[in-house]
């Protein structure tokens, strides 16, 4: 028998009250209303988009999946970027969520709403995913012409030969779902300084940095491939195809700052847009360089915890959770100095490093976070609104201090749990 959500058909009242929230939020934005020629285009669109989803409640999992793979395709070759169907979808999922507790049952139906619009945005992304293949395709197709016809590059032909015939197998492999060869991947960082050894060392250092992040993308893309989790497949395959077409494309018309500008965006949480942790001790160190190169140079340390996030997920859901972690990473981005550098180190940790700044600098701009996020009112029906706390601890680094990066961290971690100790909520310097 077919497997089908139980709860979904009683959403079908509420259809056109949600599209209308949705369409009402999507056309307000100028960066997507460019997507439309008229308001009769609107409206048709308006139309079938509901005829479609409504009767995409009553279909088995299979057929939502092939539907929705099917508009993803579409809307990449509509050029609608994947990021603002997410933001549709949101719109979409947060007003039927609050719809459903009109229902006794109504923690089974949010239990269908979450499971329907995962399956919505991870086949979405899959035709977004097929879309992208299509197109590399032929793009290695003429990188292949061009090494054909010659032409100046870093490389050796025959090796540039290899990575296309690597670049074609994988992109198989993702378009059937298949697993990589591990010999296959593994050729990847075999003797790769060989490759380059006749480039100056600082582009030797830039290339083996490509091959390595290339391998850590690959593995990683295999590892939500085989789960199926394709939205997180689709910034990952987006990446590693950025760089390796790089490492084809090793011309004199590609220059080393561009390549490190692209390399930059991997480097991105896709939730808050801040730095993910493997950055954190990296760029940790080299503030610690700085400051032992110059007696006036000091820098500090933050450490930012959501209070009590396991009970939001529990109480709220993991969307409502995913909210909280988004609006946090926002209130960071736009409250630190253009030359300080937020992290999302955990789950629900965050850290930011305050260049060149004394305590009381530090303490004022975290007492801003502190008090926007802290007053933000987060909606989870119209009855039921909630708050979120955040414990903060500070510490300041100088030439005096320990250069034991653990120690310092740990330093910080104490500050964090003396705010958590002493009633959570709180900065602690």
């Amino acid at each position: 028998m077919e497997k089908r959500f139980k709860y979904l058909h009683l959403l079908l009242d509420h259809v056109d009250g949600a599209f209308g929230a949705f369409y009402t939020t999507m056309l307000a934005d100028e960066k997507l209303s460019i997507f439309f020629e008229s308001d009769a285009q609107i409206i048709r669109l308006i139309e079938k988009q509901k005829e479609y989803f409504a009767a995409s409640l009553t279909m088995s999992v299979a057929k939502i999946k092939s539907t929705y793979i099917k508009l993803g395709e579409l809307h990449y070759r509509l050029n609608i970027p994947y990021i603002d169907f997410i933001k549709g979808t949101d719109i979409l999922q947060e007003h039927f969520l609050i719809d459903s507790q009109k229902y006794t049952n109504s923690i089974e139906i949010m239990s269908d709403i979450f499971g329907y619009f995962k399956i919505m945005k991870a086949f979405t992304a899959k035709g977004y995913l097929n879309g992208m293949i299509a197109e590399d395709k032929k793009d290695i197709e003429s990188f292949f012409e061009q090494a054909t016809r010659g032409g100046e590059t870093y490389m050796p032909r025959n090796i540039i030969f290899e990575k296309i015939e690597w670049l074609q197998t994988l992109l198989i492999c993702i378009e059937k779902d298949e697993e990589l060869d591990p010999q296959k991947a593994a050729l990847l960082l075999d003797n790769p300084a060989k490759e380059i050894s006749f480039l100056p060392r600082e582009k030797q250092v830039f290339f083996l940095d490509l091959e390595k992040r290339i391998y850590l993308n690959t593995e990683n893309l295999f590892y939500f491939l085989k789960k199926g989790d394709y939205v997180e497949i689709l910034p990952l395959y987006t990446s590693l195809l950025n760089i390796y077409k790089l490492t084809l494309m090793m011309s004199n018309a590609i220059t080393i700052e561009y390549a490190s500008r692209i390399i930059e965006e991997m480097k991105l949480d896709s939730l808050t847009r801040l730095y993910r942790k493997d950055m954190f001790e990296e760029l940790l160190r080299k503030e610690i360089a700085f400051a032992n190169r110059d007696s006036d140079y000091g820098f500090c340390i933050t450490y930012i915890d959501l209070d009590d996030f396991k009970h939001i997920n529990d109480s709220f859901g993991h969307y409502s959770g995913d909210k909280v972690i988004e609006h946090l990473g926002q209130v960071i981005r736009e409250n630190i100095r253009a030359s300080d550098i937020g992290f999302r180190i955990g789950g629900d940790e965050f850290a930011v490093i305050f260049k060149q700044a004394d305590l009381e600098d530090a303490r004022h701009i975290c007492e801003r976070i502190h008090g926007k996020f802290a007053s933000y009112e987060f909606t989870f029906t119209p009855d039921i609104k909630f708050r979120v706390g955040l414990s903060m601890g500070i510490i300041r680094y100088t030439l005096h201090d320990t250069n034991n990066i653990p120690e310092i961290l740990e330093r910080v971690d104490n500050k964090l749990y003396e705010a958590k100790n002493s009633g959570k909520n709180r900065i602690a310097i």
